[in-house]
């Protein structure tokens, strides 16, 4: 089975990775918690509105499924793209993948440019491209972690070079080291 940022894999903290579905139609949002079980080993939190998910900040997602039309129940709700912009502000490494009815390129194209990963029309196939447009989060993430990691392998062992040579140095300064060729 393939491992990476989402799944189970040794070479990454161990951490559970949580999910936010934001879905103010509770059968919707039972579904794609089942598909995002289904599929990988997340801690998965449902919410009905924006406002809900953001008062569970501090179960710090990393990953968002959002609903465009968050106030068709609660007429009073932040609708998708007020939520996604909250959510970039506070975290913008948090991927987000925007759900909607609406086929509009306008409203794919603002998701985007406010910081969705991606958006995605309700219908046929919807559930099948989350699966896909999860594996690329979990790419990324992959990416992101390992790019990172190297980072700071890098940066630690240039610091032992530096210490290594040093040290060699005051010993040969010191006569303590001698080089018989």
């Amino acid at each position: 089975m393939y491992s990476g940022y989402l799944y189970e894999n040794p070479a990454m903290p161990k951490q559970t990775k949580v999910v936010f579905v934001i879905e103010d139609e509770p059968l919707q949002a039972e579904m794609l918690k089942d598909l995002i079980n289904s599929k990988f080993k997340l801690e998965v939190h449902c919410f009905g509105t924006g406002e809900e998910a953001m008062k569970n900040w501090h179960l710090d997602p990393t990953v968002i499924v959002l609903d465009h039309d968050l106030n068709t129940v609660d007429k009073n709700a932040m609708n998708g793209v007020e939520v996604l912009k909250r959510i970039k502000s506070q975290s913008p490494l948090t991927q987000v993948v925007m759900l909607s009815g609406q086929h509009s390129l306008d409203v794919a194209a603002n998701a985007i440019k406010y910081g969705a990963f991606d958006y995605i029309v309700k219908g046929e196939g919807a559930l099948d491209r989350i699966g896909s447009i999860f594996q690329n989060i979990d790419d990324m993430m992959d990416a992101i972690y390992f790019r990172d990691f190297y980072k700071k392998m890098n940066t630690v062992l240039s610091i032992a070079l530096i210490v290594i040579l040093v040290t060699i140095m005051a010993l040969f300064a010191n006569g303590n080291l001698v080089l018989n060729f």
